[in-house]
């Protein structure tokens, strides 16, 4: 009598296949928390779609969604709030300021509608917010004063001096909304990742001067630009890999001023060096500054003061095309060292994040003196950075003109050394 033949476990390729689906559902949970969290609403759209399909537990799914309602509430009436700022009507901003506390807006989000309703009040106060606009260069705010104005009879010239101001501010202020500091952000994340397993990479920003460069790379309060949340991700990744890996952060902050390395964390100190700041570069490749300071960070908190000291140094002067135009090229360093806490294997990436100062031609930004020479400079380092990319992409064939700027050979081993 023949025995039946016993059912056989499952095979390699099944249990492949289950383990990645199991590992794509932890990921999609993952990144569906963090989005909840987040409170941005295109992000949370495309979190919930992606957990769908990895068949996350409906309960989650039912609590992002949630999230999601209650984030598309907040950006409505975001959008509301600004269009009644820019209206110019008390009653409008009233109606659109106790939505927004409806929506769950915080008080934070809220001070600057009810400042200016505060403001419409009284002659006075508007003439004070009008100049208050002017002087800060607030695009919403100065829309906003300049209609109560001439509905309160403010002098002709205050009101004639604001719309200079917002006739070349709110350009840049549309140029940078289109921009969305979490969409700039997302297709950069993954490089974090890449220094951490000891790779050097660079992300940098590029353009004429009064384009938004460091708007989108600082970003403002509420709206963090790429530097900020490139800094929080080191640490939420150093943070994931910390069962296998020991790390270390260093950050450094230096200007390229003139074609002169200025480094920012000792400028302006009692202890400031005058030794000049050399660009050396080691047999393996690797370039690193002679005699720049360098701390370690162990806390993103740490790593964002760093940051707001170096930017406090930074070189900017004022423009016909910009009010506070960047004269210097700057540049975050960071280092992230990562030791293998089972075979002791040292990895050592570096990140650098540079703010570039603008393009201009003389004529149009009608600078004079002195900051003709800086911007003849910053054009010939830009030209240099461009040459330098060209030849890159057509895939290393030929001399990389690396040595023709300090800007290059500062970014050398993050553009194409590794």
């Amino acid at each position: 009598m023949k025995q039946a033949p016993q059912p056989s476990g499952p095979t390699d390729e099944e249990l492949a296949k289950a383990a990645e689906m199991k590992k794509a559902k932890e990921k999609a949970l993952a990144d569906l928390k963090d989005a909840s969290a987040g409170g941005d609403v295109a992000r949370l759209e495309a979190a919930i779609d992606k957990a769908k399909k990895a068949e996350v537990a409906s309960s989650e799914v039912e609590a992002a969604e949630k999230a999601l309602a209650t984030a598309r509430a907040k950006q409505e009436a975001r959008k509301k709030l600004k269009a009644a700022e820019d209206s110019g009507s008390v009653d409008s901003l009233k109606a659109a300021l106790e939505e927004a506390k409806v929506a769950g807006l915080a008080a934070a989000e809220l001070k600057s509608a009810e400042d200016l309703i505060a403001a419409a009040e009284s002659k006075e106060k508007v003439e004070v917010a009008l100049k208050t606009a002017t002087a800060e260069r607030n695009v919403h705010g100065l829309k906003f004063a300049i209609q109560q104005a001439k509905e309160s009879g403010i002098d002709a010239g205050l009101i004639k001096a604001a719309e200079d101001v917002l006739m070349v501010e709110e350009p840049k202020l549309q140029a940078r909304e289109q921009l969305a500091e979490e969409e700039v952000f997302e297709d950069c994340r993954d490089l974090v990742q890449s220094a951490a397993d000891g790779y050097n990479v660079t992300m940098f920003a590029y353009g004429q001067t009064g384009a938004g460069k460091t708007f989108t790379m600082y970003g403002a309060k509420g709206n963090e630009g790429t530097a900020p949340r490139t800094i929080h991700e080191i640490y939420r990744v150093c943070e994931q890999g910390s069962d296998r890996f020991t790390y270390t952060v260093m950050g450094s902050m230096l200007e390229l001023y003139c074609n002169a390395i200025v480094d920012l964390l000792a400028k302006g100190t009692v202890n400031a060096s005058k030794a000049k700041l050399n660009i050396r570069q080691e047999k393996n490749g690797t370039v690193y500054m002679e005699g720049l300071t360098e701390e370690q960070c162990s806390t993103a908190e740490e790593l964002m003061a760093l940051l707001e000291r170096g930017n406090d140094q930074r070189t900017v002067a004022a423009t016909a095309m910009n009010s506070e135009s960047s004269r210097s090229h700057l540049v975050l360093l960071i280092k992230i060292i990562s030791v293998n806490k089972e075979t002791k294997e040292t990895l050592k990436g570096k990140m650098l994040m540079c703010d570039l100062a603008g393009s201009e031609r003389l004529k149009k930004s009608e600078v004079t003196e002195h900051q003709q020479k800086e911007a003849i400079e910053i054009n010939r380092s830009l030209t240099a950075l461009g040459d330098v990319i060209e030849a890159l992409t057509k895939g290393g064939k030929g001399v990389v003109p690396y040595r023709n700027h300090k800007l290059t050979q500062l970014m050398q081993d993050s553009l194409g050394g590794t």
